[in-house]
């Protein structure tokens, strides 16, 4: 599974195209008064303007190359702090051979950086940049009618992780156990990991494929479309 496109929605578009095309020099695909679009490696990022009053929350990852974790955190940390849960900044995920760091951007965002060692390709690069990630790697879904959502990604192709079962109270990775995208299935009010920030039910559109819209609207209400 490839995530190919995923559009949030945001307050503050400004500070977005600051901080993730100047201060991080990712490229910037479009601008208007109401959207920015950044290109995410062989992936893209668009935020669309919310609603004056929109509650949302999203968390998203960043493929990068498996042997360059090191360098990106380094990199990252000229630009902005890390997150970090028992004064640790970085995690080691033994179940999928991973390091991860994450952040947040100006709107509150949960960002990660991952390096899925056994997935990700090796990359030589004298000097870590934006340009040297990959692709999105995991963007969630928050939802009050987990099961329902589940049951349509599994009919449209996209499996639990390992084989899991739907559980209405977890987190569900959802996507290929070798690939390196995932959709996060899960709850709201649940804590993202090295943060304090609560999921809560956000519209949200992500194009698996570069063919499959899953879009969750501003009533909470899951939609696809194939192209």
């Amino acid at each position: 599974m490839k995530i190919s496109k995923v559009t949030l929605y945001a307050h503050d578009l400004e500070g977005l195209e600051n901080f993730y095309c100047v201060k991080l020099g990712f490229q910037r695909l479009e601008r208007s008064s109401t959207s920015l679009a950044i290109k995410i490696g062989e992936s893209i990022l668009a935020f669309e303007k919310a609603l004056p009053n929109e509650q949302k929350q999203y968390h998203f990852a960043f493929n990068i190359p498996s042997n360059t974790f090191k360098e990106a955190k380094e990199w990252i940390q000229l630009h902005t702090p890390l997150l970090t849960d028992q004064g640790q900044d970085e995690v080691y995920f033994e179940s999928i051979d991973a390091h991860s760091l994450y952040f947040y951007d100006p709107e509150g965002n949960v960002v990660e950086l991952i390096a899925r060692h056994s997935v990700n390709p090796i990359v030589q690069a004298d000097q870590f940049s934006a340009q040297a990630i990959l692709s999105i790697g995991e963007i969630n879904i928050t939802t009050d009618d987990l099961l329902y959502i589940g049951q349509q990604l599994l009919s449209l192709g996209i499996p639990i992780r390992n084989n899991a079962k739907l559980d209405a109270a977890s987190l569900h990775f959802m996507g290929e156990s070798n690939g390196a995208a995932f959709i996060l299935l899960g709850p709201p009010k649940r804590d993202w990991y090295f943060s304090a920030k609560a999921a809560v039910v956000s519209r949200i559109k992500i194009v698996v494929n570069e063919e499959l819209l899953l879009l969750v609207d501003e009533s909470g209400l899951f939609h696809y479309q194939k192209n």
